[in-house]
């Protein structure tokens, strides 16, 4: 299997380029986690003297200073280490789905005259544990899967239109609080002869930097805070639209409202970067990136297909998988994420009144 990763070169003044490899990156994010040279030592497992020699190594490497020191117990990086950082991880969290999607593209082309395993198309809307899921070893080996990763209305469009076989998407649990997102993927999810598979529910809140008084809408309306939203093809974006309506606000009036990115992982790495100050997505995404952490809601995600595809081969393969206990254990031991439902088939129409039905929290704008 062909597997496509992001690498990354900062080029000097003086033209001469510099790979920023793995080892720099586990440098700089021990420094900026753990504030000290020492500490840092020990979360990446080497001794003072060596992680010093590292760091003038890339001192002079890259002809400035990524790290500075304040006596001998604090360490932090500088503002060019952290911007570099941060290029580095922006870069990854942006082009990685994509770069995934073309390699599966390829693979599925190039794999698609092996009749030895199933195969299947989906088209999914971001998340981080189903990301790692699916590229599982276990997996890959009974399964060839084509997959593209995407928001909730892409990936449902994607299977109206017959490109994928599989789409999956999520929904705000409880219809009450949520009606203008209900009613716009209600667009999309519609059809007699659809099922759904349950996958589980994640926690939606409000992600900011560790702040006694962290931000709100309203600081973002008075241009004290700017925000960051996801893409148009994502729930979560109309989700952050029913929540700007609820405050009376008009999103043309704030700051980073169309800075669009396109998973949760992305808003929150722009977050801590300092290049945002509050977004919606999930709890996993935001302790990722030691991001400050307010409930607004649940979703739930959730796998759409034509029943009759429930009896394909490849499902055949999928369905048992997704029920089985080291999935149900991948997915709670994630901060945020329940499964309590895991792998339960209903029809569409039947699945979507019960979603409706259950209560969560009331909806908090701040």
């Amino acid at each position: 299997m062909l597997n496509l990763k992001v690498s990354a070169r900062w080029t000097r003044d003086d033209g001469q380029s510099v790979d920023l490899d793995q080892r720099l990156l586990q440098l700089l994010q021990a420094i900026q986690h753990e504030g000290s040279i020492s500490l840092a030592c020990k979360t990446m497992g080497v001794s003072y003297r060596t992680l010093w020699a590292q760091i003038q190594q890339y001192n002079q490497l890259l002809g400035e200073e990524v790290v500075a020191t304040h006596g001998r117990a604090g360490a932090c990086l500088t503002r060019f280490g952290h911007k570099l950082l941060w290029m580095v991880e922006q870069g990854q969290v942006r082009i990685a789905p994509e770069l995934g999607t073309v390699g599966e593209q390829l693979n599925a082309e190039w794999l698609d005259a092996d009749q030895n395993k199933p195969w299947i198309s989906l088209a999914m809307s971001d998340d981080m544990v189903l990301q790692r899921l699916f590229n599982s070893t276990p997996l890959y080996k009974q399964l060839q899967m084509s997959l593209r990763w995407s928001g909730s209305i892409a990936a449902l469009s994607a299977l109206h239109r017959g490109e994928v076989r599989v789409a999956g998407c999520h929904l705000p649990v409880g219809q009450q609080e949520h009606s203008h997102v209900h009613q716009i993927m209600r667009r999309w999810l519609r059809g007699g002869n659809l099922s759904v598979v349950e996958l589980f529910e994640r926690d939606i809140g409000w992600m900011s930097r560790p702040s006694e008084t962290p931000p709100t809408l309203g600081d973002v309306a008075r241009n004290r805070a700017l925000l960051v939203n996801r893409n148009s093809s994502s729930s979560t974006h109309h989700q952050l639209n029913a929540l700007i309506t609820q405050a009376c606000l008009n999103p043309d009036d704030l700051p980073g409202y169309y800075h669009e990115e396109n998973s949760h992982l992305a808003v929150a790495c722009t977050i801590a970067a300092g290049h945002g100050d509050l977004g919606l997505g999930i709890r996993a995404a935001a302790m990722q990136y030691g991001l400050q952490f307010r409930p607004v809601s649940q979703d739930q995600y959730f796998l759409v297909l034509h029943t009759s595809d429930l009896a394909y081969p490849a499902m055949q393969v999928l369905l048992p998988w997704l029920s089985s206990n080291s999935v149900k254990d991948a997915v709670e031991q994630t901060p945020g994420y329940q499964a309590s439902r895991l792998g339960q088939v209903h029809p569409l129409e039947n699945y979507l009144y019960q979603l409706a039905d259950r209560h969560t929290p009331h909806l908090r704008v701040s």
